[in-house]
């Protein structure tokens, strides 16, 4: 496990740019499993984890952006606005290169499989007192899935027979493709007026560190 950092346009906060992604550091927590061809290299199965922050402030300056026609002050407007979030299983294979053997080694590899990527929360709603409705703009959906790519490489410490010290150092993609719309509510009813709609295709790209435990058998 460790701290993740956004790249590129995924950590982008430029309100003019639809693939702006808003992103801060995050968290991610990676679980690995080899199965040895011989001694330098191996089939691998993996699940990577991650999420990221998203910048209250430039994420805001955005919705408003997507609103200010509606109204001429944004006193009354509420906003909710969550995190990314993904989780991705993968396959792959690994080199292993012994720098002093039973002791230190290096690793790489690559891995690809699926990423399901929970849509987040970038809500806006201003409230028209004098129409008596909310103008409500929102994420559409919960969650979607995309092929990512993962590019891995580290260093192994043996600590025991069975026990190593990995830290690893991880470049993970994939998309993350959504809508999102624009509508009216009515105060005392729930009928909705739909008004404007856009769909978006954010490149999550990120550079990962992590350290952890190894186990053999």
């Amino acid at each position: 496990m460790g701290p993740v950092f956004p790249l590129g346009e995924f950590k982008s906060a430029d309100i003019n740019s639809a693939k702006a992604g808003y992103a801060q550091s995050g968290f991610t927590l990676n679980v690995d499993g080899d199965y040895f061809i011989n001694n330098q290299f191996s089939f691998s199965m993996r699940f990577h984890f991650g999420n990221a922050s998203i910048n209250q402030s430039g994420n805001t300056k955005q919705l408003y952006s997507g609103l200010k026609k509606y109204y001429n002050t944004s006193d009354t407007t509420e906003y909710d606005i969550s995190f990314w979030q993904w989780a991705s299983p993968q396959i792959g294979c690994k080199f292993h290169y012994p720098l002093v053997v039973n002791k230190l080694y290096l690793e790489a590899g690559a891995f690809t499989g699926i990423s399901i990527n929970q849509i987040p929360d970038q809500n806006a709603v201003y409230k028209d007192v004098k129409k008596d409705q909310l103008v409500i703009s929102q994420n559409d959906g919960n969650n979607d899935i995309s092929m990512p790519l993962s590019l891995c490489a580290g260093c192994r410490i043996q600590i025991s027979k069975t026990m190593q010290c990995k830290v690893n150092l991880e470049y993970f993609r994939t998309n993350i493709t959504y809508s999102h719309s624009i509508y009216t509510q009515s105060s005392e009813t729930s009928n909705k007026t739909f008004i404007s709609g856009s769909d978006y295709k954010i490149p999550i790209q990120t550079f990962d560190a992590s350290i952890g435990l190894v186990y053999s058998f």
